[in-house]
């Protein structure tokens, strides 16, 4: 075992009476972090600022639009009813807030003509104007994660985490003019540079666990091997095993139980395929996309509880996505179905579309609420999650009364489980305000935001 802090102290007997939080299992190219144990807390000032778990930040976009009618909740308060397209969420319903009255009013064309996808993942977590350019010259604005990751990625070994499940090209054109650049990201590091986003599971896995140090990747002893990374370190978890109290062994045990999972689910999809040529070639994700997607989502619950990073986005599909559905009987491409216009057939398709996401982010919140913090509270308690996009129906591209949801209680009781109202065309960067203020980042303004919102 290995950590960065050097607070591992011993009592008299020479056993182990706490480790630091960023104590890790080092061996052969592995770097596995540990989830939030008991055996983390300080010893002597249990109610300390450093005893507090950290609150997380997570952005999950889709794109294209929803069907508004079916989407967005009635009523107000307490007393409000879950949509059809956000019946899957029914068992989570407590675990949300859902905010109306959002917009991101640089998502519009203000002059430049169409290209309202574009516009919308550009606009999304910058609240800028992108650019209106297919060239090199590309120009929006740095996004809240990024912004954030400045200050509050210093405290982990990664500042952020990029996800997504489908390709994109960040040269050349891919709507009326604009850059495939600002429909394939939502972060930007700067305003002109994406940060760019991991798609293929596997590799997202090996960032999280691998040991950027050594020469040959974990990835290639595993498969040389045909090994758990769980057995490069298992002389290191069995000590740890030992000096553990039974409910810290029982959070190892699922916590090393899941990330064993999770390597098996990769296996399953990275089994090589021939090429045309001969040669073979490892599939970098899965065919099944609700296996990718929750994949994904598996790779942010693990990052946040191995507090690896406080910071992600996840990117359901890039805008504009032309995905099929099949699974969903939904056959014609996602993009298509939204220019419905007002044919009801499409507009049914579109409404399993938002209620399959739906159903994806219900597995993402049962993830983050079951997964314990040393002092029993949940992931889900202390994150910040806004799930949403920057379109609400897709056949008009309106860019205001937003689809947004925001989940978790952001480590300071915030109260969930009410659909709360905001004066139409209130800016969504006041939101994203208001969330760098429970990470301690207070009066950060930036895009067209000109204040923060009130979430109690």
């Amino acid at each position: 075992m290995s950590n960065n802090e050097n607070t591992s102290r011993l009592d008299r007997s020479g056993k182990t009476t706490s480790i630091s939080r960023r104590t890790v299992l080092r061996a052969m190219g592995v770097s596995l972090a540990l989830p939030s144990l008991g055996l983390m807390r300080p010893s002597t000032v249990v109610a300390s600022e450093a005893a507090k778990a950290p609150v997380r930040l997570a952005w999950v976009f889709f794109p294209n639009g929803t069907n508004a009618e079916r989407w967005l909740p009635t009523g107000k308060g307490k007393e409000w009813e879950l949509s059809p397209s956000l019946a899957p969420l029914a068992s989570n319903r407590n675990d949300f807030n859902v905010l109306k009255g959002l917009a991101q009013v640089n998502a519009q064309s203000l002059g430049d003509g169409p290209g309202d996808h574009a516009r919308s993942a550009a606009a999304f977590l910058t609240g800028a104007h992108p650019f209106k350019t297919d060239g090199s010259k590309i120009k929006v604005g740095r996004s809240v994660d990024q912004i954030a990751a400045d200050v509050y990625g210093r405290a982990t070994r990664l500042a952020s985490i990029e996800l997504g499940t489908e390709e994109g090209r960040d040269a050349g054109g891919c709507d009326s003019g604009y850059s495939c650049a600002y429909s394939n990201n939502i972060s930007w590091r700067g305003e002109s540079l994406p940060t760019g986003k991991e798609i293929s599971p596997q590799k997202a896995f090996q960032r999280l666990f691998g040991n950027a140090a050594n020469q040959e990747s974990m990835s290639d002893r595993q498969q040389k091997m045909q090994r758990s990374i769980l057995d490069f370190v298992s002389d290191q978890r069995k000590q740890l095993e030992r000096i553990s109290g039974s409910e810290d062994h029982r959070k190892l045990d699922e916590y090393f139980t899941s990330v064993r999972e999770i390597e098996q689910r990769m296996t399953r999809f990275t089994i090589p395929v021939q090429l045309p040529d001969g040669t073979l070639e490892p599939k970098s994700k899965p065919e099944n996309i609700t296996e990718h997607i929750r994949l994904m989502y598996d790779m942010m619950v693990l990052a946040f509880q191995t507090d690896t990073t406080r910071l992600a986005s996840f990117m359901l599909a890039n805008e504009g996505s032309n995905r099929t559905f099949p699974m969903i009987e939904v056959k014609d491409g996602h993009h298509s179905l939204s220019h419905h216009e007002n044919n009801k057939s499409k507009i049914d398709d579109i409404a399993k579309i938002d209620t399959y996401y739906s159903e994806q982010f219900s597995y993402f919140l049962n993830k983050m609420r079951e997964t314990k913090e040393a002092d029993g509270s949940s992931l889900l308690d202390n994150s910040l999650i806004v799930y949403g996009g920057c379109i609400s129906d897709g056949n008009r591209h309106d860019h205001h009364n937003l689809p947004v949801l925001l989940a978790g209680r952001g480590g300071r009781g915030l109260e969930t489980g009410r659909l709360l109202e905001f004066p139409e065309y209130t800016p969504m960067n006041n939101l994203f305000s208001t969330m760098l203020e429970h990470i301690g980042m207070n009066d950060v303004v930036f895009g067209d935001g000109n204040g923060k919102i009130t979430l109690s």
